[in-house]
């Protein structure tokens, strides 16, 4: 194979880079091109951080729906009737308490007292279930005449 003068250049040039390094005005454009991809990039990793702690919030809410429906499934069969679990037993019923539960929270009305970033409770006075994120306390109300876990304080955060 003949080389050609061009493809004596390339490689002339690509060992030098080897051997020199690079210019100023090359680390420059990489520098800037890293910057700009930041700047893309963290904006959207911040909004995917909040869209999966409100995801998984609604699956503990979707799970708690879940687990009241069973408990009605399982009286139907022991005393005929369809009952849901009374609200102070709605997270018993889980199979797992999720990361943060706290079984005897103190409550002054609808106030939460000593929530901690993560937590979860049940307010058998007010029938809510409550939940503390980004410092920012979330509460769905419970039916135990029909078992769902509906209205919310937060439009933009339902189950």
């Amino acid at each position: 194979m003949e080389l050609t003068l061009q493809t004596e250049s390339i490689t002339m040039y690509a060992f030098r880079k080897l051997r020199e390094g690079f210019t100023l005005v090359e680390l420059i454009i990489v520098m800037v091109i890293l910057g700009i991809l930041a700047a893309v990039a963290v904006p959207k990793m911040g909004t995917v951080i909040s869209k999966s702690g409100t995801a998984a919030a609604a699956a503990v809410i979707a799970q708690l729906e879940s687990a009241a429906e069973i408990y009605a499934l399982d009286q139907v069969l022991l005393t005929g009737s369809k009952t849901y679990p009374p609200p102070q037993d709605l997270f018993d019923q889980l199979e797992k308490q999720p990361d943060g539960y706290i079984s005897s929270p103190v409550f002054s009305g609808n106030t939460w007292s000593g929530a901690v970033e993560g937590s979860w409770a049940f307010n058998t006075g007010a029938s809510r279930v409550y939940h503390k994120r980004n410092n920012t306390e979330y509460w769905w109300s419970y039916n135990s005449s029909n078992g769902i876990i509906g209205e919310t304080n937060s439009g933009n955060f339902n189950n």
